[in-house]
């Protein structure tokens, strides 16, 4: 697992993370928040392509973990992508949306039990509790249940301060669960 390129994406993970709860607590408007949205799913977006197929632009060999990276990567992408799409068009019905997220969840699950097994607490504990909040959000946009907006907002402020810190530690080599 190549944790520096992974620690760069999840820091601005964290900080998507971080602004969206922000919006979700009305504090911030979807056209402001929209920015970062497409800056984060462009740049998972472009990691996930170099795990996918920067082997093979490289002449290199390919390698099948290569390709569980970028699928868990572009699972990030497209929810940012998306998010950021809403965002600035002011889309108020999410409910597709919401159903993504439940797939994601139903995806983040045992990918967190996978990574545990290949011996990476740290990094299986991410994604559970990314599961966690994308099963939020499905309970948020996909039942449409909005008494659970607020700890739904501050769960999501505190799952990207911990994918920040993450990130920032993978980023810097100094990732202590590999």
């Amino acid at each position: 697992m190549p944790y520096g390129i992974l620690g760069m994406g999840l820091l601005f993970v964290g900080a998507v993370l971080i602004v969206n709860g922000i919006w979700l607590l009305g504090r911030a408007t979807g056209d402001d928040v929209a920015i970062l949205n497409f800056f984060v799913g462009a740049l998972t977006f472009l990691i996930a392509m170099w795990w996918a197929f920067g082997e093979l632009w490289a002449f290199g060999e390919y390698r099948t973990a290569d390709a569980f990276n970028a699928a868990g990567t572009l699972l990030f992408s497209f929810t940012y992508l998306w998010v950021g799409a809403n965002a600035i068009r002011g889309i108020e019905d999410q409910r597709s949306f919401g159903w993504y997220c439940a797939f994601v969840a139903a995806i983040a699950a045992p990918t967190g039990y996978i990574v545990f097994t290949a011996g990476d607490v740290g990094l299986a504990g991410l994604w559970w509790i990314w599961a966690i909040l994308w099963t939020a959000f499905f309970v948020l946009l996909g039942l449409e249940l909005d008494e659970y907006t607020t700890p739904i907002a501050w769960y999501t402020v505190v799952v990207g301060i911990l994918t920040a810190v993450a990130g920032f530690a993978m980023a810097g080599g100094w990732w202590p669960w590999a």
